[in-house]
């Protein structure tokens, strides 16, 4: 609702945005809004309000401005950064298999790494909101049903069988998994030398 007052005032609340970001140095950009059909539009909604929250807070501020009914207590803003965390991991996941058609043995290490992240976010039961907690219970359960259906998949088990390196590798070795990489463009990579680009090209002997 506020991204949607800020566009739509453009000669109040519009130009008073554009001063705060001014004001924190920082560039103007308006709040993307989640709309349910586009993928991570929620994540890309998330990022822009944890980043310009300074900014967010300087309009709340604005009586003048009547965003009153927009405030976001404290309570709010954690839940908005544990969730952007945990969205993170799926906005990474998605645009590497965008990219291109990275090679199909990889999608269960990715879907590992997707898994191990929500695990250790779970684990940590005391810093977690109960709704944050609970919503990644119900994403562990969808990523199931995921591992279920490659199960059951004979083109996947074709192309684990061809891909020998891989399907020896990750089955005897446990501790292959995707961790995410400090380059920039490029995808979480797997421990047993094998790393994806942004392009779906492998390194793997």
């Amino acid at each position: 609702k506020l991204a949607f007052k800020v566009i739509h005032s453009t000669t109040s609340v519009l130009p008073a945005w554009d001063a705060a970001c001014a004001e924190k140095g920082l560039k103007p950009k308006h709040i993307p809004r989640d709309v349910s059909t586009h993928w991570n539009s929620a994540f890309d909604m998330l990022d822009v309000a944890v980043r310009y929250n300074q900014v967010i807070e300087n309009i709340m501020d604005k009586r003048k401005l009547a965003l009153g009914k927009y405030a976001i207590d404290e309570h709010e803003w954690e839940l908005l950064k544990q969730l952007h965390k945990v969205l993170k991991v799926l906005e990474d996941a998605t645009l590497f298999f965008s990219h291109s058609t990275p090679n199909l043995v990889m999608v269960i290490p990715a879907m590992d790494y997707i898994d191990e992240s929500f695990t250790k976010g779970m684990l940590k039961k005391r810093t977690l909101d109960p709704a944050i907690h609970t919503a990644i219970g119900l994403a562990k359960k969808t990523l199931n049903r995921y591992y279920s259906l490659t199960d059951s998949s004979d083109l996947y088990h074709i192309a684990m069988g061809k891909s020998t390196g891989y399907y020896s590798d990750y089955h005897s070795n446990l501790s292959c998994s995707f961790a995410p990489s400090p380059q920039a463009g490029v995808f979480p990579s797997c421990r047993i030398n094998t790393k994806m680009d942004q392009h779906g090209a492998s390194n793997h002997p």
